[in-house]
């Protein structure tokens, strides 16, 4: 018995807690489900009042705004190309001055340079002392080959005659010997004076060249001095100047560096569905234009259009503005972290700045496009579609919107292009919204197609036109005025007498 009761204790305990989970399972598919909410019923026979509005045709006209900061076009960083001890800086060459290309703002210790300079020109001129004795060297040689040639010609006329001589027998072996050992001698002494002019000339080539090299280390000696006196290689504003006059510098070492202030630009993002609008503009104006070739057709897929933009910087209520352009793509593609297309606008005269508004800040401009500023790259769009305007409130979710066709509400797909302000401008469909038609502006409950509907904006309108047409009738509008009138002179006439 009580083997049976510990067997029956040791079941409760393991099917207890699978007995209340099984519970808890069940109530929670019972009583933890959400209630269906019934349809709301639609009554057919119940005419909704709606406001509506009148759609508009629009001219497709609008501009792109976009946030935007002014950068440098260029930053040229100087560095020194030769070294040395700075010995000297001018006291513009300060960051934050503007300096003019070619301007000179400090100097190297030329001292080292300027000796170089005078030994290979003391090296050039005993080059070419060396090259004058050449020549000496080479005539003297040639004239001593003419003398040595006739020697040779004399020689050879002994030679002939002693042989002749021996052919009579009037002459001896000994003399035949010692003819032609004069005759070997003589072409013997030629020979050697020709191999001396050769020299000499081979000398005077070697001497040509070495002067050559001495007038190029010459060269390269005077442009490392006229390098010591560094001037600015743009027109712009230093923005950091590394050295003091004191300080050692070599080769490489960077010294300044120069904002190119000629010319700037705007760093900005496009959306996607604004870079449409800028493609579909250029895209018309290109076709205007002709169809391009094949280098222009790549050039105009894989470059920004060079579109007209406006730049803005707002101080007090006043926008100074600038005549820029859309130039470039900032990078290749879109920024993953903001999936906007990063784009430059080149401002290529940021001195000439044209100033709105009144007041001091109207009258007061900045004399240039500081790097910097937090500016607006107005882009203005002429669209080649045709376009509606329509109030916001009329779009409603899943660009849908409702309209008013013969009583009944209408519900027509829409594609939004632009939202600008209070309206949103659509793209005209051949099977959807005509200007002039009603749109419903006003929010409904629950709506279907076909539902019949009452419009109390044009009765409104209708009823203050009539109102202000009998509100008042003319001719005792005119007999008050008359009235109104007398009594203000008379009251005049009553102030002027003494």
């Amino acid at each position: 018995m009580t083997r049976l009761w510990n067997i029956l204790g040791e079941s409760f305990h393991v099917l207890a807690p699978i007995a209340m989970i099984a519970i808890g399972i069940g109530g929670f598919m019972v009583f933890g489900q959400r209630p269906e909410t019934p349809p709301r019923e639609i009554k057919h026979d119940v005419v909704a009042v709606v406001e509506t509005a009148e759609i508009e045709e629009a001219d497709g006209s609008f501009t792109i705004e976009l946030d935007g900061v002014a950068l440098s076009y260029r930053q040229v960083t100087h560095a020194a190309q030769v070294a040395g001890e700075v010995t000297e800086k001018v006291e513009n060459c300060r960051p934050g001055h503007y300096v003019g290309e070619g301007e000179y703002l400090l100097e190297i210790d030329p001292t080292n340079f300027e000796l170089e300079v005078e030994r290979l020109q003391v090296q050039i001129e005993q080059a070419e002392a060396n090259l004058s004795e050449s020549d000496v060297e080479i005539a003297n040689t040639e004239s001593l080959i003419e003398l040595a040639k006739e020697d040779v010609t004399l020689q050879k006329d002994n030679l002939t005659r002693v042989e002749r001589l021996i052919g009579r027998g009037a002459s001896t072996d000994t003399q035949l010997d010692a003819a032609r050992k004069q005759e070997l001698t003589a072409r013997n002494t030629l020979r050697t004076i020709e191999n001396q002019l050769a020299t000499i000339k081979q000398r005077k080539i070697s001497l040509e060249a070495a002067k050559k090299l001495s007038q190029t280390l010459l060269k390269r000696a005077e442009i490392d001095l006229g390098r010591t006196k560094v001037t600015a290689p743009i027109a712009g504003t230093l923005i950091t100047v590394e050295v003091e006059e004191g300080d050692y510098v070599k080769a490489g070492d960077p010294l300044f560096r120069t904002n190119d202030s000629s010319t700037m630009e705007v760093s900005c993002q496009l959306r996607v569905e604004e870079l449409y609008w800028v493609w579909l503009q250029a895209g018309s104006m290109s076709l205007m234009n002709g169809v391009p070739a094949d280098a222009e057709l790549l050039a105009t897929q894989l470059e920004l259009p060079n579109v007209p933009v406006e730049v803005a910087f707002e101080f007090r209520g006043v926008d100074y503005l600038w005549d820029g352009i859309l130039s470039r793509y900032d990078g290749t593609g879109l920024d993953p972290a903001t999936r906007t297309v990063p784009c430059r606008v080149r401002v290529d005269e940021p001195t000439k700045v044209r100033v709105g508004g009144e007041g001091v800040a109207g009258r007061v401009a900045p004399p240039t496009l500081f790097s910097g500023m937090y500016v607006k790259v107005r882009i203005p769009i002429d669209s080649p579609l045709p376009m509606l305007k329509i109030p916001l409130p009329a779009v409603r979710p899943n660009d849908e919107v409702w309209v008013i066709r013969d009583g009944t509400l209408a519900i027509l797909p829409v594609e939004v292009a632009r939202i600008e302000g209070d309206s949103a401008l659509l793209t005209v469909k051949q099977d959807g919204l005509r200007p002039g038609e009603r749109i419903i502006t006003s929010p409904l409950a629950a709506v279907e197609d076909g539902m019949a509907v009452k419009d109390v904006s044009q009765s409104r309108d209708q009823a203050v036109m009539t109102n202000n047409a009998t509100a008042r009738p003319p001719a005792e509008f005119s007999q008050q005025l008359e009235t109104e009138t007398n009594a203000e002179t008379s009251t005049e006439d009553t102030e002027v007498q003494p």
